[in-house]
């Protein structure tokens, strides 16, 4: 009886280390999908199935951060300069940055906290300091703190970057 050397693909998930050989009648099957034992899509390291809700969540409110000051001057008679791509470079970095970057990012320190998930609801509205908890409407005021914090925003994003 002769001997044959036989070479099959073994792989191994990512998340739960189980191995295994992916056979159909004797043959090299195709790329599982998913891991034999803890059945996961993400069994081979896919950057999209390892994110969480709260991860995912916080980049979708910084993704839309140029769509958000672009719409400030509709609302309000005021140019705030923010650079083109900056959102996508920032979400594209290898790797990830973490949820207290993406924390970090979203409410910088003293600032109104704007995001896309909440710009309607206070536009023109400061804290108002006699009073803690309170806003009152001053539109300069806004405007300032708006200015600021888009600025705070398009520092913080290249030093994490880097």
């Amino acid at each position: 009886m002769p001997i044959q050397r036989i070479e099959v693909s073994e792989y191994e998930c990512a998340r739960c280390g189980y191995k295994w050989i992916n056979r159909i009648n004797g043959q090299d099957g195709p790329v599982p999908q998913k891991c034999a034992k803890c059945k996961r899509l993400g069994w081979n390291g896919g950057r999209k199935e390892l994110i969480s809700p709260t991860e995912r969540g916080l980049r979708r409110q910084i993704k839309y951060f140029g769509r958000l000051y672009d719409n400030a001057g509709f609302y309000f008679s005021v140019e705030i300069d923010w650079p083109n791509g900056l959102c996508e470079k920032f979400l594209d970095i290898d790797p990830r940055p973490t949820i207290e970057e993406l924390k970090q990012v979203l409410y910088p320190p003293e600032g109104l906290g704007l995001t896309s998930q909440n710009q309607d609801t206070h536009r023109g509205f400061v804290p108002d300091p006699d009073r803690p908890e309170w806003m009152k409407f001053d539109k300069e005021e806004y405007l300032n703190l708006l200015k600021q914090e888009a600025q705070k925003r398009i520092e913080l994003m290249p030093q994490i970057m880097k």
